[in-house]
C-alpha cells in the first residue's frame, strides 16, 4: 500500500512517432509519463511539434525578441522534471528580472538518445524558423557516441546504415555527408544470436512488476545498480560488423566492448581511444561544422553548454570537446565548473540519486550558468549578425507549395489533391483541433477482385488513418498549415470517399470524387486565385 500510494504510476509511457525528415519525435500533443521507479514520476504533454515543451512561440514574437533555441538530447527533453522547472523556462524567468531590456524568449528541441548529427534536423525543420539570436547546443559525454553511426548502431542494436534519425556517413574518399532517416523496420535490426524463451525468473519479474508497485520498486533498484556482465549479443554484433567491410574491420579490430551502456565511457575516462572512438570524434567535428555553418548563414550566435558528464578542464571528455569547439569559434559554458563554484557537487547535488539527469536544482544551475554568459555577452541580442545567405525553404513548406500549385480533386474542410498515386490533404490556416479526429479513406476499385479477401464483401478498401502517423507535423506546428499524405493502392481505382469522424459525433465532413476525372491533365491544372484549404 505504501509503494502504490508513493508511485502515481508504475511504468514510463513515452509515445514516439517517426517522421521522414527528422526521425523519432514524441507524438505531438500526447501525454508523456516518465519514471525511473525510484526518484521521479512526471506527467507532461508534448507540444504540437513533438517536443516536451510549451507550445511553439509565435513566429513574429520570436523574431521581435532575443530568442534562444536550446538543442540537445534527454537533458533538453528533461522528462524528469515538470516543464516549468526546465532550465530554458527558468532562464526566461531569470532574464525577465535581470535582463529585462533584452526581452529574452526560449524554446527547447530535445529528444532522448540523440547527438548533434541527429539534432541538425531539429534546427533545420523547427528552430531556425524562430530566427534565434543564440543557438545553445547542450553537450553530454555520450553525444560523441551518438554522433558516430557504428557506435550508435551498436548501442541500439541497429544497422549503422539504417538509423532512423538523420545521421552521417563517410564516403570512400573519407568525406562525411549527411544521410536522411531510414524508415524503421525489423530489417534495420542487427542480426542477433538465436532467440530462446525467456527464463522463468524473467517471466516472473515481468508479471510481478506489472501488478505490484513494491515489486516494481525492487526491480528498479536492481536496474539502477551498474552491471559489468558482458553482453554476448553485443560482442557477436561487433564481430558481424567487422566482417562487413575493410574499413569497419580496421575500426573494430581488437575492440571487444562488454555492455551497451559503457560504449561511450572511453571518451571521458581514457586518454588513448580505440580507432572506432577516434572515428566518432570526426563525426562530432562534422556536426559542429554543420551547426557553425547554419549559425553563420542565419546570423545567429552559437554556444555549447557542456553538461557535468564531460567533466571540467583537464578531464578527457571536456578536453576533447574543447579541442573540437575552439578551432570553430564555438564558446563553451562549463556547467560543471559553475556548479562547483556554487559550493555544490554536480553528480551529488544536481542529479537524482538513481539517475544522472538534472533535478530541479540542477536545471536552476544550468539556467544561472546561461544567464551569467548572457550578462557578459549582451551584444548577441542587441547587435544581431547579418545572415550570410538565404536559408533554403523547409521541406514541409516546399511540399505544401508544390502540392497546392494545382487544382484539388475535391474541396471541403480540407482541400484534397491527387498526384500520381498519392492523396494529399491540405488546410491553411489549421490548428491542432482540425486533426484530432481520425480520417476515413474508402477506395472503390474497378475490379472488386483486386481487394483483399476480407474487404470484397464491402466493395471498397478501408485505408483510415491518423494524422500524426503520417509525418504531417512541422507545417502545423510552425506554419499553421496541415499536410497529410496517404499512398493509394496500385490497382485501378474508380472512386474515393474521404473525410473525418469521431466515435461520439460520427462523420464530421466528407468528400467524394471519381478518380478518372482528376487524374492526368486535370491534376496539372493551375489552382484558382485563393489560398488552399479556405
Amino acid at each position: 500500500m505504501y509503494f502504490r500510494l508513493r508511485a502515481p504510476f508504475l511504468e514510463s509511457d513515452n509515445p514516439y512517432t517517426w517522421f521522414p525528415t527528422v526521425g523519432w519525435l514524441y507524438t505531438p500533443n500526447a501525454e508523456v509519463r516518465h519514471t525511473n521507479g525510484l526518484d521521479f514520476w512526471t506527467e507532461s504533454r508534448a507540444n504540437g511539434l513533438g517536443f516536451v515543451d510549451r507550445e511553439p512561440i509565435d513566429l513574429e514574437r520570436a523574431a521581435e525578441s532575443c530568442h534562444i533555441a536550446m538543442i540537445g538530447d534527454s537533458y533538453v527533453a528533461a522528462l524528469e522534471v515538470p516543464i516549468a522547472d526546465k532550465f530554458h523556462v527558468r532562464l526566461e524567468e531569470l532574464a525577465a528580472g535581470e535582463l529585462r531590456h533584452l526581452d529574452i524568449t526560449t524554446s527547447a528541441f530535445g529528444i532522448s538518445g540523440t547527438g548533434q548529427v541527429n539534432q541538425l534536423a531539429y534546427y533545420d525543420e523547427f528552430a531556425r524558423h524562430l530566427r534565434p539570436a543564440l543557438i545553445v547546443l547542450v553537450f553530454v559525454n555520450n553525444d560523441f557516441m551518438n554522433n558516430a553511426p557504428i557506435l550508435e548502431g551498436l548501442h541500439r542494436g541497429v544497422d549503422p546504415d539504417r538509423l532512423a534519425e538523420v545521421s552521417a556517413t563517410r564516403g570512400t574518399d573519407g568525406t562525411i555527408t549527411l544521410r536522411p532517416p531510414h524508415p524503421p523496420s525489423p530489417e534495420s535490426r542487427l542480426a542477433t544470436m538465436a532467440s530462446t524463451s525467456p527464463p522463468w525468473y524473467s517471466r516472473a519479474t515481468d508479471y510481478l512488476t506489472g501488478m505490484s508497485a513494491f515489486a516494481n520498486w525492487l526491480d528498479a533498484k536492481r536496474r539502477a545498480s551498474a552491471s559489468d556482465d558482458t553482453d554476448p549479443e553485443l560482442v557477436a554484433q561487433v564481430v558481424l560488423l567487422s566482417r562487413r567491410s575493410p574499413r569497419y574491420a580496421a575500426l573494430l579490430e581488437g575492440w571487444r566492448p562488454t555492455t551497451r551502456s559503457r560504449l561511450g565511457r572511453p571518451f571521458k575516462s581514457t586518454q588513448d581511444l580505440p580507432p572506432v572512438h577516434e572515428d566518432a570524434l570526426d563525426f562530432t567535428a562534422f556536426a559542429l561544422d554543420q551547426f557553425r555553418e547554419r549559425a553563420d548563414r542565419d546570423g545567429a550566435a552559437l554556444v555549447i553548454l557542456s553538461a557535468h558528464h564531460t567533466g571540467t578542464r583537464s578531464a578527457p571528455g571536456f578536453d576533447r570537446l574543447t579541442a573540437l569547439a575552439e578551432p570553430r569559434g564555438i564558446p563553451i559554458i562549463d556547467y560543471n565548473d559553475y556548479v562547483l563554484r556554487q559550493g555544490a557537487v554536480p553528480w551529488r547535488d544536481a542529479t537524482w540519486a538513481h539517475d544522472g539527469h538534472w533535478t530541479a536544482a540542477g536545471h536552476q544551475w544550468a539556467a544561472e550558468a546561461l544567464l551569467e554568459y548572457l550578462k557578459r555577452n549582451q551584444k548577441l541580442c542587441t547587435t544581431r549578425k547579418h545572415p550570410t545567405s538565404t536559408p533554403p525553404s523547409p521541406s514541409w513548406l516546399t511540399d505544401y507549395e508544390s502540392v497546392a500549385s494545382g487544382e484539388p480533386a475535391a474541396r471541403s474542410v480540407f482541400d484534397i489533391y491527387l498526384r500520381e498515386n498519392t492523396l494529399t490533404y491540405l488546410k491553411s490556416p489549421c490548428s491542432a483541433a482540425d486533426v484530432q479526429a481520425q480520417f476515413f479513406l474508402h477506395v472503390v476499385p474497378e475490379d472488386v477482385e483486386d481487394l483483399p479477401a476480407h474487404r470484397r464483401q464491402y466493395g471498397f478498401d478501408n485505408l483510415d488513418f491518423d494524422y500524426y502517423g503520417h509525418g504531417s507535423l512541422p507545417a502545423l506546428g510552425l506554419g499553421g498549415r496541415c499536410i497529410a499524405k496517404r499512398a493509394l493502392p496500385d490497382y485501378p481505382i474508380v472512386r474515393i470517399r474521404t473525410g473525418q469522424f469521431t466515435p461520439d459525433d460520427g462523420q464530421l465532413w466528407m468528400a467524394e470524387f471519381p478518380v478518372g476525372a482528376v487524374r492526368g491533365d486535370a491534376a496539372a491544372r493551375p489552382a484558382p486565385g485563393r489560398a488552399p484549404g479556405h
